[in-house]
């Protein structure tokens, strides 16, 4: 008869399914900067405020900002503004699932 080959079982956890995602705005400049980049580059027949900024997708904003950061329209300090609106974006996560 032959040997037998014991085997190890991992124990794997599930990782927590993204439901979400959420920005937070810290001063005046980076919702400003925002609503400038969703009227220049978002939706050609809607004007955002601030307040139909609360209705928007994240990532909807995410490649606004993206859009207008590679435009040769602002200047390095406000590309380091749109850097740091994007750091700040969360995942949100379920952990249930």
């Amino acid at each position: 008869m032959g040997t037998l080959l014991a085997f190890k079982r991992k124990n794997i956890q599930p990782k927590d399914k993204t439901i979400g995602h959420r920005i937070s705005f810290y001063t005046d400049a980076e919702i400003e900067i925002t609503l400038l980049s969703l009227n220049m580059f978002g939706s050609d027949t809607q004007r955002y405020t601030i307040k139909t900024l609360k209705e928007l997708d994240p990532l909807y904003i995410k490649s606004c900002l993206c859009s207008l950061k590679s435009s040769d329209v602002i200047s390095s300090a406000v590309k380091k503004s749109i850097n740091i609106i994007i750091d700040n974006m969360e995942e949100i996560k379920d952990a249930n699932i």
